[in-house]
């Protein structure tokens, strides 16, 4: 999927998204109906003195409470719709944050000015590139030297197809609702998720957990953390949509979090 096209999809999904979406500013998300930051831990203590760069950063949300810790906050994004909503956000929350325009291709192919960073992180937008590894690559060169990389993207098993049917259990009774499960013709190339509708077009693609391992080590990247949390019902980041999910949720994970340190 071209840059132009990603660009001119979350362009007209940038209202939409943020009349159905409730991302809340009082913790660092990692995705959608899944504990947030508070919970999980991920992350190395930041406060004042500290800089972090985010990719991909929608409305900024992440940013914005990284700002309100105090840390000197960086954040780019494809779309111009979005990086306003998020510019909107950063001055009711009284922040200050240096939002700019650009693809994660582009990040990919040049290191940014203000690097290094203490943290370099990003939710659920490295699905939407070609090539995740050169990404993480670009994000441990703009990290310190002891910094940190952390990404959120779609779990490969999300892309999967879940069905819900009236089955048996193993003792030959109808199980109902309980037989409910997951149908992947192949893990190692879970099929993408295409979007074609309204507002243009956009593909999510999954990819293995051990591909997301590989990506970091190759970067140079000790990896300390891997998680698939199960929802929560009071997730960060939440819509009608997702806190409807009738259990699927509980069962598969949706996210896949890596996090890795630079030596």
């Amino acid at each position: 999927m071209g840059t132009e096209s990603q660009r001119a999809y979350w362009d007209a999904l940038a209202p939409e998204y943020a009349r159905i979406t409730r991302i809340r500013t009082d913790d660092f998300h990692w995705g959608p109906q899944i504990p947030g930051e508070g919970e999980l831990r991920v992350l190395p203590p930041l406060g004042p003195g500290s800089s972090a760069l985010e990719l991909g950063c929608g409305e900024g949300q992440n940013s914005v409470f990284l700002a309100k810790k105090g840390v000197r906050c960086e954040a780019i994004d494809v779309s111009e719709a979005q990086l306003s909503f998020a510019r909107d956000l950063a001055a009711r929350e009284g922040v200050r944050i240096g939002f700019r325009r650009q693809s994660l291709e582009d990040f990919a192919a040049a290191p940014p000015p203000d690097a290094p960073f203490d943290l370099v992180h990003s939710s659920h937008a490295l699905e939407f590139v070609e090539d995740p590894g050169a990404v993480v690559r670009a994000m441990a060169a703009a990290a310190k030297q002891g910094g940190t990389v952390a990404v959120s993207a779609v779990h490969p098993l999300f892309n999967g197809e879940w069905i819900v049917g009236e089955w048996e259990d193993e003792t030959g009774r109808d199980a109902g609702a309980a037989g409910a499960g997951l149908f992947l013709r192949s893990y190692f190339s879970p099929p993408d998720d295409v979007r074609d509708d309204a507002f243009g077009h956009a593909v999510s693609r999954a990819w293995p957990v051990s591909s997301w391992f590989g990506w970091f080590r190759a970067a140079g990247l000790e990896v300390t953390a891997l998680l698939e949390p199960p929802a929560t019902p009071d997730a960060p980041y939440t819509s009608d949509d997702w806190a409807a999910h009738g259990g699927q949720l509980d069962r598969i994970p949706s996210t896949l979090i890596v996090a890795g340190v630079k030596r």
